[in-house]
């Protein structure tokens, strides 16, 4: 396993190694091209635009590499076309004020190219990752098993996604541009305007809990967070709302509530017997609270739900049996 580790990691550096010398070879090919360029023009040019095609070539450059690189080929050019083309030549002295004007314009048109280049790139990669951001999160969306609704303030509805078409059965065709109003319940259709006023001021509406119309009158309960959405200058221009489907959740609720109640109103029903009896050792009656003495089975009855009947015991039967045989 430790050489594996080792063997990847040496991959990536050598890959990584490459990636890091790819721009210093762009700049050294690039500024190479322009030496040859501008060795073939020398005949014509002479001593005059000892720069021009050290430009070009560090113009290219800056389209596609970092600063270092492009800093190697902005000097390389300068100091390859002060040493040849020059005067005098195969020295980095200049002398000529002319020379020394466009040696000026050189650095400085470099460095402006370098500088809106870089920032041109970055603003590009920057619009690339929001681009890869806004595409997840629209995948994401489109993916959710709620209904993701986007409306204006004035409740029409701008997208659908599929979680929305599960849950109310509309397809997108359907919904878009049409208002909010027709998911509304006849008897929840007031809510909607003062949601909508809230999330108009900044107001984000958080599990508001309602019931809402499916395709074909079907009614289904549902949580709703509601969340205005803002453009670059941070205006409000737009809703959007995150709707679940709660109604299994709902039911159970309520079958719980059944069921308390029910056992509530079993327990309120129920009688017990608890406290010290006073009863009669002989006869086993039981006096009340008004002192009357009872039949035990009278008193419990009485006082609690249950319920007796009467028979006789084998060994009350054997003794009454034997007096009325020796009677």
């Amino acid at each position: 396993m430790q050489k594996s580790v080792t063997w990847v990691e040496q991959d990536m550096a050598q890959r990584s190694l490459r990636g890091s010398i790819k721009p210093y070879l762009l700049a050294a090919l690039c500024t190479a091209f322009a030496f040859v360029l501008r060795l073939g023009l020398d005949p014509i040019w002479k001593d005059r635009l000892p720069y021009v095609s050290f430009f070009i070539g560090f113009f290219v450059v800056a389209q596609f590499a970092a600063v270092w690189p492009c800093l190697f080929a902005m000097i390389g050019g300068f100091l390859l076309g002060d040493w040849f083309f020059v005067t005098p030549r195969h020295s980095l002295l200049i002398h000529d004020q002319v020379n020394q004007i466009n040696a000026a314009f050189y650095f400085v048109f470099c460095s402006a190219v370098l500088f809106f280049s870089l920032r041109m790139r970055r603003a590009l990669a920057a619009e690339r990752a929001a681009g890869s951001t806004l595409g997840q999160l629209a995948a994401i969306v489109e993916s959710s098993d709620d209904a993701i609704i986007r409306k204006s303030l004035t409740g029409k509805i701008v997208s659908w996604n599929s979680g929305a078409e599960k849950l109310y059965g509309y397809t997108e065709t359907e919904m878009l541009g049409q208002s909010t109003e027709l998911l509304l319940a006849s008897e929840g259709g007031k809510e909607l305007a003062p949601l909508l006023e809230r999330v108009g001021r900044g107001e984000q509406i958080s599990h508001f809990e309602t019931t809402q119309r499916r395709k074909g009158g079907d009614l289904v309960e549902v949580s709703v967070t509601i969340s205005p959405v803002r453009n670059g200058n941070g205006q409000i221009i737009a809703a959007s709302t995150i709707t679940r489907d709660i109604g299994q959740r709902k039911r159970a609720e309520r079958e719980r509530e059944r069921l308390l109640s029910e056992l509530q109103t079993a327990l309120s029903e129920v009688k017990t017997l608890s406290g010290f009896f006073p009863i009669c050792a002989h006869c086993k009656k039981i006096r009340d609270d008004k002192g009357y003495w009872n039949q035990i089975e009278v008193y419990v009855r009485d006082h609690s739900n249950a319920s007796f009947t009467h028979g006789i015991c084998p060994e009350c039967a054997r003794r009454n049996f034997d007096l009325l045989k020796s009677e």
